[in-house]
C-alpha cells in the first residue's frame, strides 16, 4: 500500500475541450497551459499525460495530512522549493505565544502568555512557498530542459514508499493513482519542476489554474486562490 496519496476528488483544470485547444497551433491563454504545452513538446509524451501529471501533482500537494510532515507542517522538494503552512499574522502570534505552536484543522494554537493553549483568528494557516535554496533562478539553463535519471525505476518493486526521494514519491503516487507509466510520470513531473521555475525566472508573477499564483518579489512566493484553500482545508 502506497504510503502517499492523493486526494479522491481530482480538481481538474483541463477538460477535453481545454486539451483540444492546446493541440492546436493557438498560444496558450495561461500559464498553467503553456507549461503543459511545453512538458508534452520537450519530453515527447502526450498533452493529455502532461495535463493529468500536472493536475495530480497539485491533488498531491493539496493533502496535507497524507503528505506533508507533521512536525513541520511543510511539504519539501529538493531543487525547486518548500510548501509549508504558516499563521496569517505573524506579529500577532510573535507577541502573544509562548512556547510551540501546533496546528489543528485550518489553525494554529499555542500556548499564550498565561500558558493556556489558545486560539484565534489571527492564527488561521496560510500556504507559503519559498524556493529551495539550491536554486538560483539568474543561473537556471534554458529549454529544452535536460532530462533525469530513470535507472531506479528498474530496481522499484512497488514496496518501500518511504525511502524514495520528495519526487520519486511523488512519481510513484501519480503513477498508481493515473495508471500512466512510472518513467513517464518522473519525466513529465520534472519537466514540470523545470518549466515552471523557467517560467518564474522571466515573469513576476506565475499563475496555475485553480490553484494559486507564484510571486517574484525579493523572494518567490506563492498566493492560493480561495477554491485551492478550500480544498487543502483552510477555509470553509
Amino acid at each position: 500500500m502506497s504510503g502517499t496519496k492523493i486526494t479522491a476528488k481530482s480538481q481538474s483544470t483541463f477538460p477535453s475541450s481545454s486539451i483540444q485547444s492546446l493541440q492546436s497551433s493557438n498560444a496558450p491563454r495561461s500559464f498553467s497551459a503553456q507549461i503543459i504545452k511545453d512538458m508534452s513538446k520537450m519530453t515527447g509524451h502526450s498533452i493529455e499525460n502532461a495535463a493529468r501529471v500536472m493536475d495530480s501533482f497539485w491533488d498531491y500537494v493539496s493533502n496535507h495530512r497524507d503528505n506533508w510532515r507533521k512536525d513541520t507542517h511543510c511539504l519539501q522538494i529538493p531543487k525547486f522549493g518548500t510548501f509549508i503552512l504558516k499563521p496569517r499574522s505573524k506579529t500577532f502570534i510573535k507577541k502573544q505565544k509562548i512556547g510551540k505552536m501546533k496546528f489543528l484543522k485550518s489553525k494554529f494554537i499555542f500556548r499564550d502568555k498565561e500558558g493556556k493553549w489558545t486560539k484565534s483568528e489571527a492564527a488561521k494557516a496560510r500556504i507559503n512557498f519559498s524556493l529551495s535554496p539550491s536554486v538560483d533562478l539568474k543561473s537556471l539553463p534554458s529549454p529544452p530542459f535536460e532530462q533525469p535519471s530513470t535507472q531506479w525505476i528498474e530496481n522499484w518493486t512497488g514496496k518501500g514508499h518511504s525511502r524514495l526521494s520528495t519526487k520519486r514519491r511523488i512519481s510513484v503516487s501519480i503513477n498508481e493513482r493515473t495508471g500512466i507509466p512510472l518513467k513517464e510520470v518522473h519525466v513529465l513531473l520534472n519537466c514540470l519542476f523545470q518549466a515552471t521555475l523557467s517560467a518564474i525566472k522571466i515573469n513576476e508573477k506565475v499563475n496555475f489554474a485553480k490553484r494559486g499564483t507564484f510571486i517574484k518579489g525579493n523572494r518567490v512566493n506563492f498566493k492560493a486562490l480561495p477554491s485551492f484553500e478550500k480544498k487543502f482545508g483552510l477555509i470553509q
